[in-house]
């Protein structure tokens, strides 16, 4: 605002009706994008932890089969089968994780 001026001119309207939009149209869903991202990168951490446990549990006590595990909002599903774990979770899309007994 100017000194003498007792309101706001077009111009000054204008720039802050922008910067108004500009942080609701451009800003606000890169925000949203990372925080899905952040909550998936968090399920897939957490499903390579409760297929490590599952595989742990599987080598000790024998073979297991299919289990669920709920932990936080998220369903894990493990799958057990000839020295191969996988583990499917969903938080937008489903995925699926797998790792392999290999002997030394």
């Amino acid at each position: 605002m100017f000194k003498n001026n007792r309101g706001f001119s077009t111009f000054e309207m204008l720039l802050g009706c922008h910067t108004f939009l500009f942080a609701a149209l451009v800003l606000m869903p890169a925000y949203e994008k990372i925080m899905m991202e952040k909550k998936e990168l968090r399920a897939k951490l957490e499903a390579y932890q409760v297929l490590h446990e599952h595989m742990n549990e599987a080598f000790i006590e024998g073979t297991k089969p299919s289990v669920k595990k709920k932990r936080g909002e998220i369903t894990y599903e493990l799958n057990w089968s000839k020295q191969k774990g996988c583990v499917s979770y969903k938080v937008q899309k489903k995925k699926t994780i797998c790792f392999r007994h290999v002997e030394r």
